[in-house]
């Protein structure tokens, strides 16, 4: 990661079955995945041009469950802003 490249970092939230995974896989492989399976928690980085600058892109991939997805955001992110 070059020291002039930003990062950020995205939380996909939602209900269980909406399509938060399909979505996420979509943008970061190009591949739509069709079948449901579940995710507990899934993380992902994608280097991308935002106007005309790259950057780094952390995207953390949650359950549909509201206890677990919180949990996963508290303990992953906001613990880096203390």
């Amino acid at each position: 990661l070059s020291e002039t490249m930003r990062e950020y970092k995205i939380v996909v939230l939602g209900s269980g079955g909406v399509g938060k995974s399909a979505l996420t896989v979509q943008f970061v492989q190009g591949i739509f995945v069709e079948k449901y399976d579940p995710t507990i928690e899934d993380s992902y980085r994608k280097q991308v041009e935002v106007d005309g600058q790259q950057c780094m892109l952390e995207i953390l991939d949650t359950a549909g469950t509201v206890s677990f997805s919180l949990k996963s955001f508290l303990c992953h992110y906001v613990r880096e802003l203390l």
